[in-house]
């Protein structure tokens, strides 16, 4: 018998199965492979980290060469009325009435807050450092499961391309 055991995670009891040949039959209805694993425990990676953003969506911009993954809860939407600078906005399909955040295009490191008056909540240099990406979000600071939500979003964002 030998028993393996790691990091007082997973505990596994082998034990050798062969039988001496005795010359009788099985019982009917057996057979020696039928009860061969029954006391062994499949082996999984308990120390794999969990994906937070295993079946979100991914929203990817070629000419922009960058993504960023997002829950299903939100959909995506294409609007530069009033919104020059946005590539995409996110908006809850709850059927809310405002855009919750906005990933936006900038010539200077500066246009956002220029624009808005304040800094954004990410900003990036793009690769070709012409330009600068920035993603923001409308929230209530009393929202702490939404600035989490949104760190975690943001957490994914990448430019696919250099």
């Amino acid at each position: 018998m030998v028993v393996l055991t790691g990091a007082g995670c997973v505990s596994i009891k082998i034990e050798d199965r062969e039988k001496p040949d005795t010359g009788s039959s099985e019982e009917p209805g057996t057979s020696p492979e039928a009860n061969v694993n029954e006391d062994i425990v499949p082996l999984e990676n308990v120390n794999a980290a969990i994906d937070p953003t295993a079946g979100w969506e991914v929203f990817r911009d070629e000419p922009w060469a960058l993504e960023i993954k997002y829950p299903p809860k939100y959909k995506t939407v294409h609007d530069t009325y009033g919104w020059p600078h946005a590539l995409i906005h996110f908006i809850e399909k709850d059927g809310a009435q405002a855009y919750r955040a906005q990933i936006e295009t900038w010539d200077s490191e500066g246009g956002f807050r220029e624009a808005y008056n304040r800094d954004p909540v990410f900003i990036a240099e793009h690769p070709s450092g012409k330009n600068w990406v920035t993603i923001d979000y409308s929230s209530d600071p009393s929202e702490t499961a939404l600035d989490e939500e949104w760190r975690n979003i943001i957490s994914t964002f990448r430019f696919t391309a250099p």
